[in-house]
């Protein structure tokens, strides 16, 4: 009998659409990638920002958008605990002279920045501050200060888009989008085809799914769609933090047991554990082989959007989400430890 897969893109359930509408969901934007677009457009136009700090981790769409708005970036070193090299920024904006924005990662969920905000703050009052919670929902905007927020739903329900924006500056109104993008139907078409596999090959699914991906990849000024809007609705949103909670706290313990580097902090809800091993890609390749499709954040495409940084060659992320059980947990631990 084949292992149950573990991992993929979170599947739209095939009767998820039904029911009536319970409440109004006010979301402003597709993707964070959209967000940060807007955010910084808005910025550029008025002469807020003429460079853009990323840090030297980071996933290759972040970089392209301030390349999109030709507006001149430069990297801040990432620690391999995911926090940044504080020494690194001073210098850098010590050194600019332009009007300068940094972008802040809260990694995975688990990495705590406020330190890193109040020294911003202190020392560069004028540094603009954007926050990327697009890998921590569930603690989007409870950072200690911050001039713009924002975060992504696609990444943790089972939605085709949908991305939010704070900001702390009143002064200046972000552009918005009206138009919902083409791209959504093909990622709830492959999606929903995924609930019959027994008439339908998983190729088709798959092939619908790139196809949006691809689109998604070269155009991504649009609002959130009416199809995202009625599935949140459905969510059960603190049963999904808890079954997230549980299972991350058993792959904690598990990863501390064998001895294996990671990151985790028990009080927030995690997009993925992620862990740090030298043999990271035969490894992915072993847990693939097993059913247990384990992402890797990120990939390096392209060092001068990106960065230059170790965690491209050593990190892997363990999925922990409201899916799985403790058992799946488990076997992913057993597949980990018997690859030492």
């Amino acid at each position: 009998m084949e292992d149950k897969i573990i991992g993929g893109e979170i599947q739209i359930e095939e009767d998820v659409l039904k029911g009536t509408i319970k409440r109004d969901v006010d979301i402003q934007y597709s993707l964070g990638r959209t967000c940060l677009y807007a955010i910084l457009k808005t910025l550029k136009k008025s002469s807020r920002v003429e460079k853009v700090l990323l840090p030297d981790y980071v996933c290759n769409s972040v970089g392209e958008v301030p390349i999109r708005l030709r507006i001149p970036i430069k990297h801040y070193h990432i620690h391999s605990n995911f926090c940044p090299d504080m020494d690194d920024i001073r210098h850098i904006i010590s050194n600019s002279k332009k009007n300068v924005a940094i972008i802040l990662i809260s990694y995975f969920g688990l990495i705590d920045l406020d330190e890193v905000i109040i020294n911003i703050r202190l020392e560069f009052q004028d540094t603009i501050i954007i926050m990327d919670d697009v890998q921590n929902y569930y603690g989007f905007g409870n950072h200690n200060d911050f001039d713009y927020c924002f975060t992504s739903y696609r990444k943790w329900f089972a939605v085709p888009d949908g991305a939010d924006v704070l900001s702390k500056s009143s002064s200046l109104e972000i552009e918005k989008y009206s138009q919902q993008a083409r791209y959504i139907n093909y990622k709830v078409a492959g999606n929903l085809l995924k609930n019959y596999r027994d008439m339908v090959e998983d190729e088709i699914s798959l092939e619908l799914l790139s196809k949006g991906e691809d689109m998604m990849d070269s155009e991504y000024r649009f609002c959130c769609s009416e199809v995202s809007r009625c599935l949140l609705q459905r969510m059960d949103f603190e049963l999904i933090a808890n079954k997230r909670r549980v299972n991350a706290k058993y792959l904690h313990e598990g990863l501390e047991r064998i001895g294996i580097k990671h990151v985790y902090y028990s009080k927030n809800v995690p997009l993925f554990l992620p862990i740090l091993v030298g043999n990271r890609d035969s490894l992915r390749e072993r847990l693939f082989k097993r059913n247990i499709f384990a992402p890797i954040h990120w990939p390096l495409k392209d060092k001068k959007l990106q960065g230059e940084n170790k965690l491209y060659e050593e990190e892997l992320s363990l999925i922990c989400d409201h899916r799985y059980n403790i058992k799946d947990m488990e076997r992913i631990l057993n597949e980990i430890e018997s690859s030492m």
